[in-house]
């Protein structure tokens, strides 16, 4: 039993159940009793009424639910008769339509499972690297006049210069409160954070270079990266877990598709160079 249970042709029968029973719930076409038959449940005709109430904020008479009904009658006429006709053959707008669709009942299997707390543990302790809170710093700054010469302007400011007479003007803030890495190497270029990772804080240091010329640095505060437990990000976790499920749900549904068709395609090579 125990066997049986892990063959992937059950998990692909169990999938395919759970598809076309989310796919009978969220249908908006009823199923015809017979090809020449067009039938209108009560409780599609209910949905007729539903989205009309949306549009207008009030029901439809009854006049015009007879027309809503009448129109929907006729559309689908309209639908079966186009594909009895393959007018849908070769339609790129038709094609997309259907193909969406396809994706929608494969991924919606994900919606209905709820994870439980070892399940978002487990997925977390996969992934730290998607829920890693950056290293962050506080710091100030000066850019080097390029006629001032940088260990002259850093011995006036370990005697108690002030930063402000000495630098050259920029655009950038002389002080910095704490502020992730990315962040920061987004403001003087990649790789700044990582130059001023082993220096002392509360000591001016430097020079550094960035891309805005040369710096003169005093790291004020410092906080590494540090992965937070799953109790202060759980909501997070459980959405990415969930975006993880469903494509993973989606590719297993698309490649079961495929391994029922021999599939033939021409080289792309050959396509392309042609």
């Amino acid at each position: 039993m125990r066997t049986l249970l892990r063959s992937p042709l059950v998990h692909f029968f169990a999938l395919g159940a759970l598809i076309f029973a989310a796919y009978a719930a969220i249908e908006d076409e009823p199923v015809a009793l017979s090809p020449d038959m067009i039938s209108l449940t009560e409780g599609e005709a209910n949905r007729l009424v539903q989205n009309f109430v949306a549009t207008w904020n009030r029901p439809p008479t009854i006049r015009e639910l007879e027309n809503l009904m009448h129109s929907w009658a006729l559309e689908e006429a309209h639908v079966r008769e186009a594909l009895i006709l393959g007018l849908d053959q070769g339609d790129v707008v038709i094609r997309q339509r259907l193909n969406q669709k396809m994706k929608f009942l494969a991924e919606s299997g994900a919606a209905m499972v709820e994870p439980d707390e070892a399940m978002l543990q487990t997925y977390l302790d996969q992934n730290p690297e998607r829920f890693t809170q950056p290293a962050r710093m506080a710091l100030e700054q000066i850019v080097v006049p390029r006629d001032r010469d940088a260990s002259e302007l850093l011995a006036l400011l370990e005697n108690g210069n002030d930063p402000a007479t000495l630098g050259s003007a920029s655009l950038l803030p002389q002080s910095f409160p704490m502020t992730p890495a990315p962040v920061i190497d987004r403001t003087f270029g990649e790789g700044f954070h990582e130059a001023l990772a082993d220096l002392p804080v509360g000591q001016w240091q430097g020079p550094v270079e960035s891309g805005y010329g040369l710096h003169l640095v005093r790291v004020t505060q410092r906080m590494d990266a540090v992965l937070p437990p799953l109790s202060d990000i759980r909501d997070r976790v459980k959405v990415e877990w969930l975006a993880a499920e469903t494509k993973k749900l989606r590719e297993s549904f698309g490649q079961a598709l495929l391994d029922r068709y021999t599939v033939i395609l021409p080289n792309a090579e050959d396509v392309l160079t042609r």
